[in-house]
């Protein structure tokens, strides 16, 4: 007995065969990149979820995976190479693609879309290759901290660390740290915009050398205050900082509050560093940004903590005239 099915019948199991295999390799590919710090109403489409389903702290991502933040609403993109992406309200990115290069070290080639919004991101030097694209712009990024908005056809791109190569329709310039490109469009001559970054993150503490051969925790006073990079005068403005750093054995305070003044104090705990820690070379970086979008007119915070004696050895010696000797072995 021959069975017909009518040709609509057979389209139909045709398209629901490719979309379910088309799903299954989809759910085949290796996570990405994982949503952290979620605040607010955050949403990632993907093609299980068209119309986008509620982000939660460490939601794995996928390539191809679009993540949208509501008003009020911020989240973080952290990549396997521990690069970060910082996406505040009312923004949409698209991560198109992460692929591990066939290198001697290991490293990473990353693709994003900024379709509207605004990001902070932190790529780390000699691990990746990243290109972000917005509708006004292409951004080539070599291990950077910038800040990227994209709104109405308008885009701007400010700079702290690393380099960043950026390109419109009309021309490309490369921006080195401390310079931005504020509010231009696709066809702006982007060498008539690049300027320095009007205001910067001052950190400041008591002790820059820290000796840890007592094998006791240390805790320092920063005062943290925006500044206007030339005059160097404080800078009345309000806003929500972070704290980072490369080194493990640091307690950062949790994200705090600028006063109406720009200013505040803030208390950070160190321990002393791992022995096993052979690549570890004494130097503390600490890093501080403003956790909002509207501030792309605010260089980072950023300074640089020395360990002194390290992985030396110190002999306390007793002599009858000079008293207590230090001598290191």
């Amino acid at each position: 007995m021959r069975i017909y099915f009518p040709l609509k019948s057979l389209l139909i199991i045709l398209v629901l065969s490719v979309s379910a295999a088309f799903v299954s390799a989809q759910s085949n590919q290796p996570a990405i990149a994982t949503l952290l710090n979620v605040e607010g109403t955050v949403r990632v489409v993907t093609l299980k979820s068209p119309k986008g389903r509620r982000g939660s702290h460490g939601l794995l991502l996928y390539a191809g995976n679009k993540i949208l933040t509501s008003a009020k609403s911020k989240t973080s993109i952290e990549y396997r190479d521990g690069s970060r992406v910082r996406l505040f309200q009312n923004s949409a990115l698209v991560l198109n693609l992460s692929e591990e290069q066939s290198t001697s070290k290991r490293t990473f080639k990353f693709q994003l879309t900024l379709k509207s919004g605004s990001l902070r991101g932190r790529f780390l030097k000699g691990l990746q290759r990243t290109k972000i694209r917005t509708p006004t712009a292409l951004i080539g990024i070599r291990g950077t901290s910038v800040r990227i908005t994209e709104n109405n056809n308008n885009a701007t791109v400010s700079l702290t660390e690393g380099q960043v190569d950026v390109s419109n329709f009309s021309s490309k310039v490369t921006l080195n740290p401390g310079q931005w490109l504020a509010d231009f469009d696709r066809n702006t001559d982007l060498a008539q915009k690049v300027g320095p970054i009007p205001n910067l993150l001052s950190l400041k503490t008591g002790e820059y050398e820290l000796d840890f051969q007592d094998g006791k925790s240390k805790q320092l006073d920063f005062s943290v205050q925006i500044q206007n990079s030339i005059s160097g005068k404080s800078v009345k403005r309000s806003g929500l900082v972070i704290f980072e750093s490369d080194y493990k054995n640091i307690r950062l305070p949790k994200r705090f509050l600028l006063n109406e003044r720009g200013f505040a104090r803030v208390l950070l705990g160190l321990d002393p560093p791992n022995s096993d820690d052979s690549g570890f070379r004494g130097l503390i970086t600490i890093r501080a940004f403003m956790d909002d979008d509207g501030f792309d007119d605010v260089s980072e915070g950023h300074l640089v903590l020395k360990i002194l004696n390290l992985g030396k050895n110190r002999t306390l010696l007793l002599d009858p005239d000079k008293g207590v000797i230090s001598k290191e072995d």
